[in-house]
């Protein structure tokens, strides 16, 4: 007969939000028997890699941050405040917190079952004042192939994450989980990823890939169908096919469409800014009379942009008059003109291009190179307060599983710890 484990909660998933709820249930109740089911073969696997390895988990101006400051101070975290918000660990190492977390976890006598991926959860009575009983079943593999396994908790935390990252063990096994029980999931979609552009097209002029490996400080704003979106400020990274950093990560959380209404990605444009701080149209008349005003426009713009972005505008401006966009006049190519023999019409044209640098999206980066997931269970049908579900009493969905997704800075694992706490003070607080 098949042995059933047995627990008062039963946290799916050894992630940020699952490892947050784990040690604080069991530091203020040490009587609950906490067990996490870990599909991957350790826990914390994705938090590891989390702020590039130096684990920014939290944010001056996130919603919880004093409580999440709170519990990571009583676990004996130091932490160190950056001007902008952005905290880390004082090691900027993001193992060192998942060593902390799980250690503190495993001292505290939480059970881990690792290399085991739960597979349904079944509710076997219905909701009295205080909980449900539940069925989780998993599954693992030994040598022997494929077993199952069951166990049984008056709560469960789901806190599988989404689909971001799914080498981490992120694949989106909790929709399916979620939805058996009655949840509805909203699509899931890739976010905070790169994007990929038709300017890098092997048919494109000029051939964007010569960007490839160069950052560049710019102001980007999104379009939808000529309508600006949102702006972002920060340093764009050129790869081999499109745009990324931080501040390109946070546009694609606003690159929603509706496939049924006919729209597409194609609807959106990111204009980059080359110079947000002053107008480049002024700054050539500025200069005209001066030394550098006997400088062609290729060298000008090399003495003020990367090598690689302004050999990319300048064949953007050759292309511009070549194809009659202006007229650059007789005499000497644009290329050869001294900046103070540059027409009005061709300052303008220069200006305009410069500060509203075009790439139009063709795909954002999948599920390996995202770091979040939009989408996820419906939050009108989670209590926002305690993370509980709404449909399913003693079902508490927290972290990225939910459809809440959040700007780079320390707001997306914030997120995570602070549901999880949530989860973990409403479960102390029935089980009085």
């Amino acid at each position: 007969m098949q042995e059933i484990r047995k627990a008062d909660v039963v946290i799916v998933g050894g992630g940020a939000s699952g490892l947050a709820a784990a040690v604080e249930l069991r530091m203020s109740s040490p009587e609950l028997a906490v067990l996490v089911i870990e599909k991957k073969d350790e826990p914390g696997r994705k938090l590891r890699a989390t702020g590039s390895g130096r684990c920014n988990i939290t944010n001056t101006k996130a919603a919880g941050y004093d409580r999440i400051m709170e519990f990571f101070g009583s676990i004996g975290l130091a932490t160190r405040t950056y001007e902008n918000g952005l905290v880390y660990p004082y090691s900027e190492s993001a193992s060192d917190v998942v060593k902390l977390l799980v250690g503190r976890a495993v001292s505290l006598g939480v059970d881990f079952i690792c290399s085991e991926e739960v597979t349904e959860i079944r509710r076997l009575s219905e909701p009295d004042a205080e909980s449900s009983l539940f069925e989780i079943e998993s599954v693992y593999k030994d040598r022997d192939g494929v077993h199952k396994a069951v166990s049984r908790a008056r709560f469960v935390i789901l806190a599988c994450g989404g689909k971001a990252g799914p080498s981490y063990g992120t694949t989106g096994d909790g929709y399916g989980i979620a939805k058996k029980l009655g949840h509805s999931i909203v699509s899931p979609v890739p976010a905070l990823s790169g994007v990929e552009c038709e300017e890098w097209n092997e048919y494109a002029k000029p051939d964007a890939h010569m960007l490839a490996g160069t950052r560049t400080q710019a102001e980007l704003t999104l379009y939808k169908k000529g309508k600006p979106v949102m702006s972002e400020s920060g340093e764009v990274q050129f790869t081999r096919h499109g745009l990324s950093g931080i501040c390109v990560f946070n546009l694609t959380r606003r690159m929603r469409f509706d496939k049924e209404n006919g729209e597409s990605l194609r609807d959106f444009c990111i204009k980059l800014n080359l110079f947000p701080e002053f107008s480049f149209g002024e700054y050539i008349e500025d200069i005209r009379e001066g030394i550098f005003g006997c400088l062609p426009i290729d060298k000008l713009l090399t003495t003020l942009l990367k090598e690689a972005v302004a050999g990319y505008v300048m064949e953007l401006i050759k292309l511009g008059f070549e194809c009659g966009e202006i007229d650059s006049g007789a005499g000497k190519s644009i290329y050869k003109k001294p900046v103070n023999e540059l027409s009005p019409a061709e300052i303008k044209f220069i200006s305009d291009l410069l500060h509203n640098l075009e790439f139009y999206p063709t795909m954002i980066r999948g599920w390996r190179d995202a770091q979040v997931t939009m989408g996820g269970v419906a939050t009108s049908e989670i209590d926002e307060d305690t993370s509980e579900s709404k449909i399913v009493r003693g079902l508490y969905i927290t972290g990225e599983l939910a459809d809440r997704d959040f700007p780079c800075g320390g707001f997306n694992l914030s997120n995570a710890w602070i549901t999880g706490l949530e989860a973990a003070d409403d479960i102390l607080k029935r089980s009085k």
